[in-house]
């Protein structure tokens, strides 16, 4: 993946996110499927793992260095849950959206050979390059799986 399709991928998961903003509040807050996280919780989701990558892992993408591993998934992603239903969804999608224009920022000055810059995550070797690719099909993952929730609590409106 190039730098300017992983810049493409942001702009238009922004604008897919802004989209959300007419979503109806009854499909905000309803799980995708039984026993799965509400739309609600997917972005905040997002937010925590972004928020999390642009202040311990951003700021440190430089060749060599060793990173700490990531944090207990589920305690973050229990956090984020908790935190969507403590917020309003316009709220939630503006301070995702704030987040990912900061992305957006740093991509813009990221070039082609920075992005082989290799680091490690605990004992694990990658690039900055397999860190954007792992988050973007991330984002798509999460993605399909909103889309496809939305669809199917509409047709049985």
């Amino acid at each position: 993946m190039k730098i300017q399709e992983i810049r493409n991928h942001y702009e238009l998961f922004s604008e897919w996110l802004q989209s959300l903003k007419q979503l109806e509040i009854g499909y905000w807050s309803q799980p995708l499927d039984e026993g799965n996280w509400s739309i609600g919780a997917v972005i905040s989701h997002f937010l925590f793992w972004d928020k999390y990558s642009i202040e311990k892992r951003f700021p440190y993408f430089d060749e060599g260095a060793r990173l700490d591993r990531f944090p207990d998934f589920q305690s973050v992603n229990d956090k984020a849950e908790e935190y969507a239903k403590k917020v309003s969804k316009n709220e939630l999608i503006d301070e995702l959206l704030k987040i990912r224009n900061q992305y957006l920022s740093m991509l813009s000055e990221i070039t082609e050979e920075k992005l082989e810059t290799s680091f490690f995550i605990g004992d694990h070797e990658l690039s900055i390059k397999d860190y954007f690719v792992d988050f973007v099909e991330h984002d798509i993952h999460h993605q399909k799986q909103v889309i496809q929730a939305i669809e199917t609590m509409a047709a049985k409106n």
